[in-house]
C-alpha cells in the first residue's frame, strides 16, 4: 500500500515542482538558465519533506 502512497505523492510533487518554477519564471519575465538544476532541486526538496511526513503519519 505504502508504494502506492508514495508513487501518488512522487506524481504530485513532480507537477507542483513544474508549476512553481513555470509560475516563478513568469513572474520573473524570462527563464532560468539552469533550469533543470533549479527543477531537480525544489523537486529533490519537496520529496524529503513530504516522504518524511508520510513515514511519519502513516507509520510506514
Amino acid at each position: 500500500m505504502e508504494i502506492v502512497l508514495f508513487t501518488i505523492a512522487a506524481i504530485v510533487l513532480y507537477i507542483a515542482a513544474d508549476r512553481g518554477l513555470n509560475y516563478v519564471e513568469m513572474r520573473r519575465g524570462a527563464r532560468f538558465e539552469h533550469r533543470s538544476f533549479i527543477f531537480f532541486t525544489i523537486l529533490v526538496t519537496l520529496a524529503v519533506l513530504s516522504f518524511g511526513l508520510i513515514q511519519k503519519v502513516a507509520g510506514v
